[in-house]
Formats: structure tokens, C-alpha cells, sequence
């Protein structure tokens, strides 16, 4: 038995490549958010020790890494999905119903203003 073969292991395969593509890219961005983070406390009064800036910059690097590859992993489970109705496109409902009203009729008094 092959495990390997077939379009459904290539297709597994391409959304590994991009949950760890986004788990990279999510902690480059991490990354230099610390580094400009970094920089901004550099021109401070604020004293921030060498050890504490590695820190922050390993936290905010893992805090993005792990934001990038949540966001592709559920992004992957929603596409796998087998349920049709999941992927039906459904109409989006109106933000102020009040705009989508019909005209009154002519002759309705409840349409009428008070003056």
C-alpha cells in the first residue's frame, strides 16, 4: 500500500507548505515588530537590558508565528470541509434594514408625517 500517492497527498502536502509558509511569515512579522519595538525604547529614557530585549523579541516572534499558523490551519479545516451546505454562499444580511424598507403605498395613513 502507498500512502504517498495520489492528488490527495500532493493536495496535503501544498497546505503543510502553506500553514508553515504562514507560520513564517506570521513570526517574521512578529520579529520585526519586536525589532521596531527595539528601536523605539532605544530612543526612550526607559532603560530595557539586553537580556529582556531577546525576550521580547523571541515572545513577539512565537506570538506571531503561532497567530500566522492558526489562521492557515483554520483556514485548511474550513476548505476540507466535506459539507456542502458549509460552502453554500450565503447572501449577507443588510447593516441597516431601516434603508431597505418598500415605499409605502398611496393612501396608507400610517405613512403619513405628523406636522
Amino acid at each position: 500500500m502507498n500512502r504517498g500517492a495520489g492528488p490527495r497527498a500532493t493536495n496535503r502536502r501544498a497546505t503543510n507548505r502553506s500553514v508553515l509558509a504562514a507560520l513564517l511569515a506570521g513570526a517574521l512579522l512578529g520579529a520585526a515588530l519586536a525589532l521596531l519595538l527595539q528601536a523605539a525604547i532605544a530612543r526612550t529614557a526607559t532603560p530595557l537590558s539586553p537580556a529582556r530585549a531577546l525576550w521580547q523579541l523571541w515572545l513577539l516572534a512565537l506570538a506571531g508565528g503561532l497567530s500566522g499558523f492558526a489562521l492557515s490551519t483554520v483556514t485548511a479545516l474550513q476548505a476540507a470541509n466535506p459539507d456542502p451546505d458549509y460552502h453554500r454562499l450565503r447572501r449577507p444580511r443588510p447593516l441597516r434594514p431601516s434603508l431597505h424598507r418598500r415605499p409605502p403605498e398611496a393612501g396608507d395613513s400610517s405613512s403619513m408625517r405628523r406636522s
